[in-house]
């Protein structure tokens, strides 16, 4: 078997993969935003280094905001939360 740090099976040499958290701080404050707006579902991309919000409940259209930092991401959400309604399992809960 092929050692997969320096060579796979099709001969080409391949960098060791590590594995960590990252932006741990970033992933915090998103899983902070998600528990704190329940009429969205907010998530921080490692990739594109942004935080995302859908809105959880029923709208015409899909409701998708992102920003840069989760300041900007909370503001813009606060502005359109009158706009999105809640979440079908909240609003029978009441």
């Amino acid at each position: 078997m092929p050692n997969l740090t320096t060579e796979c099976p099709c001969g080409h040499p391949h960098p060791k993969v590590v594995r960590g958290r990252y932006d741990q701080a970033q992933r915090e404050a998103a899983a902070c935003l998600d528990a704190g707006h329940p009429a969205w579902l907010v998530m921080y991309s490692l990739f594109r280094r942004r935080f995302y919000a859908i809105a959880a409940g029923p709208t015409p259209e899909p409701l998708v905001l992102w920003a840069r930092t989760a300041e900007d991401l909370a503001q813009q959400m606060r502005a359109m939360t009158p706009m999105v309604p809640r979440p079908r399992a909240q609003a029978d809960a009441r």
